[in-house]
């Protein structure tokens, strides 16, 4: 299979990608819950964890990040029912529990305690976008309202693949789909099939993404 009939679109290529994303970013967190495991063993005779120590605390670390590794996974990947409401309050604590160091998401819902399915899968997805998009980290603030979703960086160094983007925004095919990059695409299809469209605003220290429903598109002035 070729490069553009891969950035087409084509589902099961599409499902491929995405399974490898899943085995890369995962097998680090359970690579180390095994080694934590490993040193129990290997100190459970000197009576060192009685209260706790490192050990548990690298198998605690881990299987947390691993887990809220599927969590949002799911939501970022699994089907989204039009018809479904995710809460905000869960989306905040996937994020929180995920991006700890020098990437960090912070939610700003207003009054809103839910949102639609769809509108958080497309959230999740440009959260990936973003991570991608900061080399050297820095806090995406996600923003809500009616079915409108805009994610905005700021004092922070931005690398963003302008060929990917393209394809967000534009369709643009992408040159040479991989595993580290599945998010754009999957972004993309998001947007085409929920009929919402994209509006981005780079500069060397600032990323702004707007991603705008339907029905408020129809709403904005051409």
């Amino acid at each position: 299979m070729s490069a553009p009939e891969l950035a087409t679109g084509n589902a099961p290529e599409l499902a491929a990608l995405v399974s490898a994303r899943l085995c890369h970013d995962l097998i680090s967190p359970i690579g180390a819950i095994g080694n934590g495991l490993e040193l129990l063993r290997m100190t459970e005779s000197t009576g060192r964890n009685a209260g706790g120590g490192p050990e548990l605390a690298l198998i605690s670390d881990s299987l947390g990040t691993a887990l809220a590794r599927l969590r949002f996974y799911r939501i970022a990947f699994g089907p989204a029912d039009e018809r479904a409401r995710q809460s905000v309050d869960e989306a905040r604590q996937i994020t929180d529990a995920l991006y700890a160091g020098r990437f960090g998401v912070t939610w700003i819902d207003g009054e809103a305690t839910t949102m639609s399915r769809t509108a958080a899968q497309i959230a999740f997805l440009a959260i990936l976008c973003f991570e991608r998009s900061l080399p050297m980290g820095g806090d995406v603030v996600v923003s809500l309202a009616d079915d409108r979703v805009q994610l905005r960086a700021e004092e922070c160094r931005v690398n963003a693949p302008a060929e990917l983007w393209l394809h967000v925004t534009s369709g643009a095919p992408v040159p040479e789909p991989r595993p580290d990059n599945v998010q754009f695409q999957l972004l993309r299809r998001a947007l085409t099939a929920r009929g919402y469209h994209a509006e981005r605003r780079f500069s060397a220290n600032t990323a702004e993404l707007s991603l705008i429903g339907p029905g408020l598109a129809r709403a904005i002035p051409a």
